[in-house]
């Protein structure tokens, strides 16, 4: 997960900086920048809700392994952390080109 978001974020960086040249699928591996994007967030998507299932069956008794809760719940966060900051820098190159434009 973590490596597919630093190869969006290059991918972003490299087609911002225009050094990329997109293939017909708008990228170099056959996926284009969004289906990254989108597959990223599905998949912090995927580990809240696994990190929220975890919590609740330890909260009912279903589940005894409080380790393996607090590595859910530490792997949801860092995912969402990132997330955010790839959103930050997104948001930075957009207002950076549309300062260029003006």
């Amino acid at each position: 997960m973590i490596d597919g978001l630093n190869s969006a974020i290059n991918s972003a960086a490299k087609t911002a900086a225009g050094g990329a040249k997109a293939s017909a699928a708008g990228g170099t591996n056959g996926s284009s920048f969004s289906e990254m994007l989108k597959n990223s967030i599905d998949e912090v998507s995927r580990l809240q809700m696994d990190a929220s299932k975890a919590v609740e069956d330890l909260a009912t008794g279903k589940s005894e392994d409080v380790t393996g809760v607090m590595t859910a719940m530490e792997k949801s966060d860092l995912a969402f952390k990132t997330l955010l900051a790839i959103r930050s820098k997104l948001m930075d190159a957009y207002e950076e080109i549309k300062n260029i434009a003006m």
